[in-house]
């Protein structure tokens, strides 16, 4: 009787643990890292793509704002060189130099969601280029952005 009731038991766990492990892998799968490399979208609708090797970042910049008429240059795009952290949510900082001289810094993390997208947490500075030290007060800017990560984009590497 003994043995007849152990086994029931063992059966029943056996049973337990396999129906877990089913609904475990039925579960989507979240990524587990912050992965910066692939295109990006700011609220005001800037597109960033970057391209992470190691430490390294660098891609395109294409703006959708301009402080002036032309300042970011005739087709609105830059050069994007930074850096990022090697940590599963890692921190980011990356810099454009714009065609009229002025240049924008942004300062970050970048963070899993939940149902897995990814969101890049900013603060920016744009310095434009002064015409003297008088008017250095009103040559720099700061705010926030936000990109969400659009997706990976192939044959556009940001060099």
């Amino acid at each position: 009787m003994r043995s007849l009731v152990f086994c029931g038991c063992f059966c029943v766990f056996v049973f337990v643990l396999g129906a877990a492990q089913l609904f475990a892998e039925q579960e989507p799968k979240q990524a587990k890292h912050c992965n910066v490399t692939g295109q990006w979208r700011s609220e005001q609708g800037s597109v960033l793509q970057l391209t992470s090797t190691g430490p390294e970042v660098r891609g395109v910049y294409h703006t959708a704002v301009e402080t002036a008429l032309g300042a970011s240059g005739c087709n609105r795009e830059s050069k994007v060189v930074g850096v990022v952290g090697d940590c599963p949510q890692p921190t980011i900082a990356f810099s454009v130099l714009w065609a009229k001289g002025s240049c924008s810094s942004w300062v970050g993390q970048c963070f899993l969601l939940p149902g897995g997208g990814q969101v890049l947490k900013t603060l920016w500075m744009l310095r434009s280029v002064a015409e003297s030290s008088l008017d250095n007060w009103e040559s720099t800017r700061l705010g926030e952005d936000q990109f969400m990560f659009v997706g990976h984009v192939e044959g556009r590497d940001g060099h």
